[in-house]
């Protein structure tokens, strides 16, 4: 017995066709068996290398299941010495090609099967197959394996790289591998590392051959964040940045963005930072993080320019970005990062991929419609990427906004209230690749913005209070934002001062 599976000679013929009897165990292969109580499709998703291992005992996993080392949209591709064998399982399809037996450098796994080497795999992968209905091809196309390969480059590095090259040129005959594939093979290598120059349909190794390298995996998540906004409800909420009601609304802006990232003053302090140009004593570095923000984002003009080129767009990136960050000179204001950042255990881009993952990402806004859809996608980008050593969140919803800002369309704020849901959305597309969560909060957090009058500080604040945006998140009792519709009566619950829009000198938008 291996865990929930039964193997035919594990207990005695009679027994299991006693159990079989009595409904006690289900067969879902020839000799494997399992509780009637389980779902068969979850227990072969469990367990099949041990399944398949006993099954075909000696078979590499190999061709489009090399990278994985296991099942691929519901198939598993594997090489073995005897004949071709297609098995179905409970939401498996096994298709075992004859080739070689496990070759020096393969990896045995527990249950009987082996993992290709990266060189048997690569080399393999080149091997001709067709499309079956509607499977894909055995083996990978060229574009396929190129990007392959550019992920390889990646992950491992060059000098891995250049041995996985010379381990699949040792392999070629054992594995019945032509010249022709091998050649390729070098080829599309040797453009990856860039020994030579080669045609290529792969966006990846062609986007590295020009100079701009790019995370694919990322550009893959930015990819399901386009379909699922294109198949989102539409967003609309206008609004003129030169209408009165708006006046105050950079104020907040800079004010949340900042407190999100921990940068936290008392409202009446960031007044005074802002309008007054008064900094608490011990905070100057804090408060040139505030008055940046809020210098790029009442300036109408500079939050009403959109890029129409990725160049342009990471120019945008490094001035607004430089003039956020000028108190602190250690972070490098302007620069894009050459050290790699993370957050806890996940890492952001690499350096060297920055450039070229924002212009490949930067190329995907184009099949997005509406300036809702491109704001969520902006913030997205310039957060997954994290382009810089510091100040990441701010310039991503600043680079938002000014989609909505340029066509006319209120901006979105991120309460203080709202920071965990925010951040919520942006760690399941991060982690977990789905980007519904995200959508749903920048959608409510636009709809409630839309709904507060910024036209005066000291009105805008009660608005804010009374809906309780400043209060911090509390995951034990959820505070709702009220949204447009909120009755605004009462700030008594609001331990902050309200400020009057006579203590401060009268706002001049540009």
């Amino acid at each position: 017995m291996t865990n929930s599976v039964t193997f035919a000679g594990e207990r005695p013929s009679a027994t299991i066709a006693d159990w079989l009897r009595r409904g006690k165990l289900i067969r879902i292969a020839p000799g494997v068996y399992t509780s009637a109580s389980e779902d068969p499709a979850a227990v072969v998703s469990r367990e099949w290398p041990s399944i398949v291992g006993h099954l075909m005992p000696g078979a590499v996993i190999t061709d489009r299941s090399a990278p994985t080392a296991g099942p691929v949209d519901g198939v598993l591709y594997l090489a073995r010495p005897v004949k071709a064998l297609t098995l179905q399982l409970p939401g498996l399809r096994v298709i075992a090609r004859k080739g070689a037996g496990p070759q020096e450098g393969d990896i045995a796994l527990p249950g009987g099967m082996f993992q290709a080497s990266r060189g048997r795999s690569l080399a393999e992968n080149t091997l001709p197959s067709r499309a079956v209905l509607n499977r894909p091809s055995r083996t990978f196309n060229d574009d396929e394996l190129a990007d392959w390969i550019d992920r390889l480059l990646r992950i491992d590095g060059v000098e891995r790289l250049r041995y996985y090259r010379h381990q699949a040129e040792a392999l070629a005959v054992s594995l019945a591998v032509p010249q022709a594939g091998i050649d390729r093979l070098g080829q599309l290598i040797g453009a990856a590392i860039g020994t030579r120059t080669v045609f290529t349909g792969s966006k990846a190794l062609d986007a590295r051959q020009k100079g701009f390298p790019y995370d694919a995996d990322r550009i893959a998540r930015l990819d399901l964040l386009v379909q699922a906004l294109r198949n989102s409800a539409p967003q609309n909420q206008p609004a003129d940045p030169s209408d009165p009601r708006w006046s105050h609304i950079p104020f907040f802006e800079a004010y949340f963005s900042n407190y999100i990232e921990g940068t936290e003053f008392e409202l009446d302090e960031a007044v005074k930072v802002v309008y007054m140009d008064q900094v608490p004593n011990g905070r100057t570095q804090d408060g040139h993080d505030l008055a940046g923000t809020y210098q790029i984002v009442n300036d109408l003009k500079e939050m009403s320019s959109v890029p129409t080129s990725g160049g342009q767009f990471i120019e945008l990136l490094r001035y607004r970005h430089s003039v956020i960050l000028a108190g602190r000179p250690e972070k490098n204001p302007g620069a894009l990062k050459t050290i790699a950042n993370r957050a806890g255990d996940f890492v952001f881009v690499r350096p060297d991929l920055v450039e070229g993952t924002l212009r490949a990402g930067f190329d995907r806004l184009a099949e997005l419609d509406t300036a809702w859809e491109r704001s969520v996608y902006t913030m997205f980008l310039v957060s997954e990427v994290h382009p810089f050593d510091d100040g990441n969140g701010r310039i991503a919803r600043i680079m938002m906004n000014a989609e909505l800002v340029a066509a006319r369309q209120a901006r979105i704020l991120i309460p203080i209230v709202y920071r965990d849901d925010y951040l919520g959305g942006l760690r399941q597309l991060t982690r977990y690749d789905d980007p519904s969560i995200l959508i749903k909060a920048l959608r409510y957090a636009h709809d409630y913005t839309a709904g507060i009058d910024f036209s005066e500080l000291a009105i805008a604040t009660r608005e804010l209070a009374a809906t309780n945006a400043f209060k911090t998140p509390d995951s034990a009792q959820r505070l709702l934002l009220l949204g447009k519709n909120a009755r605004i009566s009462s700030v008594s619950q609001w331990e902050r001062p309200v400020i009057k829009s006579a203590d401060i000198p009268q706002l001049h938008v540009r």
